[in-house]
């Protein structure tokens, strides 16, 4: 197996054998939602009852919308890595999603396995960094910067309780803290070498975090002047999506605009990913579920059941659904990289990469620069 997947393989081991404390708590949380917490809303007879009621004409639009939130996030990530092709990027993304859904920790493992993913093709370490620097201020933006948008428009329907006022004032200030940490990426020169100076003299860092931070400030700078276009729009696209999706999901099962409005939907979106910030189970699961539906219950005058029968129909489309494409993506891109290296992988900055990422022909100087040639 190549190196870059049994560096993966590891990093699932060193996963799995977490911490055994937070693993229970994981698991306590996860069965306190869904044996104590959603059933206080509505019984599951009721939620199935809803969920077979379903409108037929939602079929399409659910199939629709979550299909292209699946490939959103490819799409912001190929804006990051400019020459990447889609099936790369789709494979990296859902072979982590899946991680990221099933493994306590997940998300720290999933920065890992992109990282082994992208050097298995041969991607330098610094245009690596780059994207999940850039996708992660640009999706991190839009999640705490919504939360003052949903306020805003649900206040011309109605007055707004002090509960969504108080996470709008979480979000806006983790808003705040995202702009002065995209300000500080891309300030000057002086900022980085300050920062980096900092770095080197701190123990077991090592040195040479000025120049590391200086690369970074400049890649990041090339690349936002070309493609900071893109990389919002697909950002907002897919966040768009996201919330789209769910509004669907109510529309479904009976939940009308009347009962539970598409700001409404909004605010509580942005509150439940605002409690699920904190990665206490894999993918949210349980915390999320029971946050959504608790903020919508409280926003709207819909039937509990209708809404709890949403809020899972919504969560196996974008939390279960991606697990078993992750694991047929991991399986084809093992697969493919065993056979284009024969085992052996390529992992050093002047090895060929073992699947070729071609240059886009809008952006052949650029695209030089991203993938080393």
């Amino acid at each position: 197996m190549p190196p870059a997947c049994l560096a993966v393989a590891a990093a699932l081991r060193r996963a799995v054998t977490a911490p055994i404390t937070k693993s229970i708590l994981g698991v306590a949380i996860i069965v306190a939602a869904f044996v104590w917490g959603l059933p206080r809303f509505a019984s599951y007879e009721s939620v199935w009852h809803s969920l077979a009621d379903t409108e037929p004409r939602f079929l399409a639009p659910l199939i629709a919308v979550g299909a292209f939130n699946l490939v959103a996030p490819s799409l912001t990530q190929r804006a990051a890595l400019p020459g990447l092709t889609m099936p790369v990027a789709l494979a990296v993304d859902w072979s982590t999603s899946a991680v990221t859904n099933t493994v306590p920790g997940g998300s720290a493992i999933a920065t890992g396995m992109t990282w082994a993913m992208y050097r298995s093709i041969g991607l330098r370490a610094r245009d690596i960094v780059r994207s999940v620097v850039v996708t992660g201020v640009w999706h991190t933006f839009v999640k705490f910067g919504t939360p003052l948008v949903a306020l805003l428009w649900l206040s011309t329907e109605r007055p707004v309780t002090d509960g969504l006022v108080n996470a709008t004032i979480a979000g806006t200030a983790l808003f705040i803290v995202v702009i002065v940490l995209g300000a500080v990426l891309v300030a000057g020169p002086t900022v980085a070498d300050a920062i980096g100076g900092l770095l080197d003299r701190l123990p077991l860092l090592g040195q040479g975090w000025s120049q590391r931070l200086g690369n970074l400030r400049s890649d990041t700078v090339a690349l936002l002047k070309k493609r900071w276009r893109s990389l919002t729009t697909w950002t907002l696209l897919g966040h768009i999506a996201y919330w789209l999706l769910l509004v669907i999901c109510l529309r479904a099962v009976g939940v009308t605009s009347a009962q539970l409005s598409s700001a409404a939907v909004l605010a509580a979106l942005a509150f439940g990913r605002l409690v699920t910030a904190l990665p206490l189970t894999p993918g949210g699961l349980g915390v999320m579920e029971l946050g959504l539906t608790s903020a919508l219950t409280a926003v709207g005058d819909a039937d509990q059941g209708a809404v709890v029968a949403a809020v899972l129909l919504f969560r196996f489309l974008t939390f279960a659904v991606p697990i078993p494409l992750g694991a047929v993506a991991w399986v084809g891109w093992t697969s493919r990289v065993v056979r284009e290296t024969g085992g052996a992988g390529a992992l050093d900055d002047d090895a060929q990469p073992a699947v070729q990422v071609p240059p886009s022909d809008d952006h052949a100087s650029d695209e030089r620069a991203v993938l080393g040639g």
